[in-house]
């Protein structure tokens, strides 16, 4: 089985990041991730700013401070 998860999408931001110096849009994202859910690619860009220092594990893509 040959999935791709929200591995995938980090990894894939990371690499483009590294190589690029440039965050890739989210519409952009779903389109190169179209046999994804878009739940987990909102889970690989949460997990890609968490790595950058962008976002904090409390707050939630709307920006809001969840539990």
């Amino acid at each position: 089985m040959n999935r791709r998860n929200y591995w995938h999408v980090y990894n894939w931001l990371r690499r483009y990041y590294i190589e690029t110096g440039v965050i890739v849009e989210r519409v952009d994202l779903l389109a190169e991730f179209a046999d994804l859910d878009p739940a987990d690619v909102d889970e690989g860009i949460g997990e890609f700013e968490l790595a950058i220092g962008k976002r904090k594990r409390e707050v939630a893509p709307d920006g809001q401070k969840h539990a």
